[in-house]
């Protein structure tokens, strides 16, 4: 079974615009002082959401892999689409 989350408890926004990730989240999430976020927000449904960088930059690094190999894919198939023309207009 899949884990999808936990409240950890509730915090504010101090008047410097800093919110405190309460303790036991930052255990059990293995937040270090000094690490990164992503900031996701929807001003609509007023949520933020904290991503860690690190997870961020290793999805961005598996949909660049993945678009360059469906780049590849795409252009062979330009290409013989492309040979196939050049043939049918001779």
């Amino acid at each position: 079974m899949m884990n999808h989350g936990k409240i950890f408890g509730t915090t504010s926004v101090g008047e410097r615009g800093q919110v405190v990730i309460p303790a036991e989240a930052r255990e059990e999430l293995g937040i270090q002082p000094g690490e990164k976020f992503v900031v996701f927000g929807d001003a609509r449904k007023g949520t933020v959401i904290l991503v860690k960088s690190e997870i961020m930059n290793k999805f961005a690094n598996f949909f660049f892999n993945k678009s360059k190999r469906f780049e590849k894919i795409a252009q062979e198939i330009f290409d013989k689409t492309e040979d196939k023309t050049d043939e049918d207009e001779e």
